[in-house]
């Protein structure tokens, strides 16, 4: 296999790798945002069943919450929330805390953009040199 094909191999993985992840990451993005309040009054009315709290050190706090319907909404948690535990605790919420950075893939999805960059430059530099003589101008001088 020569050099060009492994570029083109390497960049159209790095594209499918790319979209995968965006999918991913825009389901999250696709659900229903509720404000504070709304959540408030979805709790003491007893319409949420379970919420993923995201840790953060930003003080705003990202909380995943599912009704007891079975859809999914999201919202946004002030940093001192307890009196949304209180109501949680009395309406028996199961909820669950995460460290936000936890995520297994985190640090990929920040590399992710860098590895794509990387791809690009790769594949311009082989197809400019073919090669592999890109270092040898620099020596002839």
């Amino acid at each position: 296999m020569n050099s060009k094909a492994r570029i083109a191999i390497i960049c159209a993985v790095l594209i499918c790798v790319a979209g995968v992840l965006w999918m991913a990451t825009a389901r999250h993005r696709s659900l229903t945002t509720l404000t504070y309040s709304q959540f408030l009054e979805k709790v003491r009315t007893g319409q949420i069943a379970n919420v993923i709290v995201m840790g953060s050190d930003s003080g705003a706090i990202q909380a995943i919450c599912r009704l007891k319907d079975g859809n999914a909404v999201r919202t946004v948690l002030p940093s001192d929330y307890r009196d949304a535990m209180v109501a949680m605790q009395d309406k028996l919420v199961n909820v669950e805390i995460r460290d936000s950075s936890s995520g297994p893939l985190r640090l990929f999805i920040s590399a992710t953009p860098f590895f794509l960059v990387l791809g690009l430059w790769m594949f311009l530099v082989i197809r400019k040199f073919p090669n592999g003589r890109f270092i040898l101008p620099l020596m002839d001088r």
